[in-house]
């Protein structure tokens, strides 16, 4: 049956510190592939390159957890305009013979999901008061999820709610095979389809749903997250992972 896990840390110490490249452990710089390794030193900014590492460490960390696999089994391959091309003992993790990936950074946080036996997609945001979110929604929302949007009595959060369900889902179509999509998928707000298909939490007027997947959303004072899955899981966990207790991994 399929089940889903993410992890999540909170790695805003981490990024916001000193204005340099990081020096890659050696046992984790190991691991690194070439492909890595060149996109690393190419970040002009090292917050970037921070969360560069931090989630590639995240990424193995999942992996080895689900699969009690060797990291050195595990092998990324840079993707241009893509997500990472991920493979373990030389057979591609596509969520079904092996776990469905996807990963997600903002501003420090990162999360990590992982479908086992299903695809995933999975978006996190840290809200920036900086961010005219009226302006971006009028970019990247559809009609219909505008006039959904303008509804809501807490504008920023049915935002977040919405642009995170957005990103998720164009995210597992794209693991799912989709690779040909220029836009976000447009979702069914409102109890369009608050039937089967996903997790639509509060009252029909507020949900947000998918024909062909199960949206999950969480959202704390940092962040807001969506999970989406292509089947609806039968288990689902969530581990808040320390920064500091994954940079540890990559030298032990």
């Amino acid at each position: 049956m399929p089940s889903t896990r993410i992890w999540i840390v909170d790695g805003r110490h981490f990024r916001a510190g000193a204005d340099e490249v990081p020096a890659v452990p050696p046992a984790f710089a190991a691991l690194l592939s070439d492909g890595e390794r060149a996109r690393l030193q190419r970040f002009l900014k090292p917050q970037r390159a921070r969360e560069f590492l931090l989630g590639r460490l995240l990424l193995r960390h999942a992996l080895v957890q689900t699969l009690a696999c060797a990291p050195s089994e595990i092998t990324v391959t840079e993707r241009h305009g893509a997500s990472p091309l991920v493979t373990i003992g030389a057979h591609a993790a596509d969520g079904v013979a092996l776990p469905g990936l996807s990963i997600s950074h903002s501003r420090g946080w990162l999360a990590c999901a992982v479908g086992e036996r299903c695809a995933v997609g999975v978006d996190i945001e840290a809200p920036s008061p900086q961010r005219d979110l009226a302006a971006l929604a009028r970019l990247a929302f559809s009609p219909r999820e505008l006039a959904w949007l303008e509804r809501q009595p807490a504008y920023e959060a049915a935002f977040y709610r919405l642009w995170c369900a957005k990103e998720a889902l164009y995210k597992l179509r794209h693991n799912s095979g989709l690779r040909d999509m220029q836009e976000l998928p447009e979702l069914e707000c409102g109890g369009d389809n608050s039937g089967d298909s996903g997790v639509n939490e509060g009252d029909a007027a507020q949900a947000i749903s998918a024909p062909d997947a199960f949206l999950r959303h969480d959202a704390t004072a940092d962040y807001h997250l969506c999970l989406c899955s292509a089947a609806t899981p039968t288990r689902h966990s969530v581990e808040h992972l320390e920064c500091d207790r994954l940079l540890n991994l990559s030298a032990a």
